[in-house]
């Protein structure tokens, strides 16, 4: 009974997710610029053989990067914050389900949206990649952990929304936090570094921590065979751990950001409300 419950939610907070306008923008725009980008940035990499493949590809990433943990943030910090504010999330609670069917309903819900609109815009846009040339090993990996990435964020928006007292500021937290994991990627870790001359042991372990600098040091370290796309940092890792291992290391990253921040997410959620 408490599984039909909990499943009655997931259907719930998915209905809400792919009906939201913003939603479907952001995964529309994924889809189109991905499809574009793949499709004319192969043009000429048959010249490069699969050092142009995974130039041209390094592009599909990077705006997965960009744009994969918004469209994960924006429905899973709005989420609780916006029932706890009208007032709706009172009277789910005062029927006869627990904290946790509930939580689990709108974590299993809004993470089975992103793998329904990831599935489709970079599904989309694999399959460009493959039939121009594309590994389709490659771009399954790099699927993985594009899933990984919003997951992750999924889990980060829910305890973000667990803890704001209204949308506005739940989305706000939300969107700074973004800002701030991007801002701290591979040119924040090189100012710092130059700045207060951190080891570079410290920045490798950062590197790992920040889950958008894991999805990115993670594809990159399988896309990129000559290791130029990684940058200082991300050579470092490689020499030190190999391609495989770097790959490894990153997503086991991913999957710790999206279990950890939904599970306390979850504590607060039940000690808030």
């Amino acid at each position: 009974m408490t599984g039909a419950r909990a499943a009655l939610f997931v259907r719930r907070e998915l209905a809400a997710a792919l009906h939201a306008r913003w939603f479907i923008v952001y995964a529309a725009l994924f889809l189109i610029a991905g499809v574009l980008l793949t499709a004319f940035g192969m043009g000429n990499t048959m010249v490069y053989g699969y050092r142009g493949f995974a130039k041209a590809f390094a592009g599909l990433v990077h705006l997965a990067l960009f744009l994969v943990p918004l469209m994960a943030l924006f429905p899973s910090a709005a989420s609780i914050a916006d029932e706890r504010e009208s007032g709706v999330l009172e009277y789910l609670l005062a029927q006869p389900v627990s904290f946790g069917e509930v939580y689990a309903g709108k974590w299993g819900g809004i993470n089975v949206a992103m793998v329904l609109a990831l599935t489709i815009g970079f599904g989309a846009a694999g399959a460009v990649a493959v039939l121009r040339g594309v590994p389709l090993a490659l771009v399954t990996i790099a699927y993985g952990f594009v899933l990984l990435l919003a997951l992750a964020f999924v889990a980060v928006g829910l305890l973000l929304s667990s803890l704001a007292a209204s949308r506005a500021r739940a989305l706000t937290f939300g969107v700074v936090l973004w800002f701030l994991l991007i801002a701290l990627g591979t040119l924040g870790l090189m100012v710092v570094s130059i700045r207060w001359g951190m080891p570079q042991r410290a920045l490798m372990v950062w590197t790992f921590v920040n889950p958008i600098e894991a999805f990115r040091i993670g594809v990159m370290s399988v896309l990129d065979p000559d290791l130029s796309l990684l940058g200082p940092i991300g050579v470092g890792l490689v020499e030190r751990l190999g391609s495989t291992g770097t790959a490894v290391l990153a997503a086991l990253s991913l999957v710790v950001w999206s279990v950890v921040p939904g599970l306390i997410g979850l504590r607060l959620f039940r000690s808030r409300v």
